[in-house]
């Protein structure tokens, strides 16, 4: 302050004194000691002001002034200096760079200030002692604009290394607002990285496109067809990107490659290659891949032929037959069919497992089937019957509905769930030992399930 210092004191009101507007401390902070204080002693170090119209405003004393306007304090001792507006922020900037540090943003704001009221940054460097780099940095600094330091509370906490970073993507904010979240991570040096590779991308992909352009390259360029991998004139042959070399690199490869043609996409910054489709050719895989579909489409309509006709003789058998098996068994089978669901086997197991009985995810349909009650007197009379000493008929009925609810067509092909083929086949053991007879189609088809588990089990054990 010595530059700009007064020898005339001057009592003013608090009451007419103001906050300076370009104050670069945005936060004076909590001022309660330093007014206790005030309140006890006086104020001991007057405030510089400047004439503002009718009232004053602070130069040098913000906390000063806030901690006198909090303990009372009428009218105070004042330098009243005469300044132009560079001279006050310049005065502003020593000020706090000599009490306390500014935050990075504050000084690089007050800095752009200066230089905004004609300032030259040699002139802003030797008033702040600093190097001409120093004062063109903090600049730099300044020019993220406010949408961006609003991107986070602690902005104004971020290095004036990063801060260069994020400035340097001007008018993007999109990048800007990435590096600004990545700031003080370990993910900022990331971030950037990814934006340079985008960057360099970008200009490689302007450069070959603009190449390309050049009737006299030797190579077809084309428009990036609607459909890329369905076009009916065009088959997608690869792509070559930034990472092939220079654009006068790629072009060259491209050349040795001889493609029937090339189109620029931007969308990916990539050049995609392309061959004249034969039409012969691509006739003949259409029909084949039609045919494919079409025997797809048998194999899937015969298994779920099978496995709604296997289904509804089991369950049939299960219906005509459950009554007649010896209790014993039926507790016996009980604990099998619970221990292939994980299912507890006590009746009140049961009992709970009904409350997910419903239209979307269990089997009602197929408990129907088995004990002929109604699907929707199932949960009703299922629970009632699982509490009598019939309880053991009735288990295995729900046990064997959740399962046959369970099993779906696709579980019977060599290409299915390992899992569940073995719970088909243990299912299937179950009712053999009951008394049930599989039929010829039947007996194929647990074959072919065997024979997925046993190849299964081997590439397991060779895994070992």
């Amino acid at each position: 302050m010595s530059d700009y210092q007064s020898n005339e004191i001057k009592l003013i009101n608090t009451s007419l004194i103001d906050p300076h507007p370009d104050n670069p401390r945005k936060n004076i902070g909590d001022v309660s000691d330093l007014a206790a204080s005030i309140k006890a002693n006086g104020l001991l170090s007057p405030l510089s002001v400047v004439p503002n119209g009718k009232r004053y405003r602070v130069i040098a004393g913000h906390r000063r002034l806030q901690a006198c306007k909090q303990a009372g304090t009428g009218a105070v001792p004042c330098f009243v200096l005469d300044l132009d507006p560079l001279q006050q922020l310049e005065a502003m900037v020593t000020e706090n760079t000599q009490r306390e540090q500014l935050t990075v943003l504050e000084e690089a704001d007050a800095i752009q200030g200066m230089l905004d009221l004609g300032a030259t940054t040699a002139s802003v460097a030797h008033r702040l002692g600093r190097s001409s780099d120093y004062v063109r940095d903090r600049s730099k600094a300044a020019s993220i604009p406010a949408e961006i330091r609003r991107t986070r509370s602690d902005f104004d906490q971020i290095t004036i290394g990063q801060l260069i970073v994020i400035s340097r993507y001007g008018g993007q904010p999109d990048r800007q607002e990435r590096l600004a979240h990545a700031a003080g991570t370990s993910n900022f040096d990331y971030i950037l990285n990814s934006i340079e590779r985008e960057e360099h991308d970008h200009r490689w992909f302007e450069s070959i496109a603009a190449l390309l352009g050049d009737e006299t390259t030797g190579l077809n360029l084309i428009p990036d067809p609607e459909k890329p991998f369905n076009d009916p004139e065009w088959r997608y042959d690869g792509w070559v990107g930034a990472a092939s070399g220079t654009p006068e690199e790629t072009l060259e490869r491209l050349r040795e490659q001889r493609p029937d043609a090339v189109s620029v996409h931007e969308s990916s910054c990539q050049i995609y290659l392309w061959r004249r489709r034969d039409r012969a050719a691509a006739s003949a895989e259409e029909e084949r891949r039609a045919l494919e579909r079409a025997e797809r489409d048998a194999r899937i309509h015969a298994l779920e032929e099978y496995a709604a006709a296997s289904a509804t003789k089991r369950m049939a058998w299960l219906h005509a037959n459950l009554h007649a098996i010896k209790r014993a068994r039926l507790i016996e089978t009980t604990a099998r069919l619970g221990l292939l669901q994980l299912v507890d086997p006590d009746p009140d197991g049961f009992a709970k497992a009904l409350s997910t009985w419903d239209d979307v995810n269990c089997g009602r349909m197929e408990y129907e089937k088995i004990t002929g009650i109604t699907a929707e007197d199932a949960p009703h009379a299922a629970h009632a019957c699982l509490q009598t000493a019939d309880w053991p008929l009735e288990a295995v009925s729900v046990l064997a509905a959740r399962i046959e609810w369970f099993i779906e067509p696709s579980d019977w092909s060599d290409q299915g769930d390992i899992d569940i083929a073995r719970i088909i086949t243990a299912y299937y053991r179950i009712l053999v030992d009951l008394g049930y007879e599989p039929a010829d189609d039947e007996t194929s088809h647990l074959g072919t399930l065997r024979q997925a588990i046993e190849q299964a089990d081997q590439e397991t054990e060779e895994d070992e």
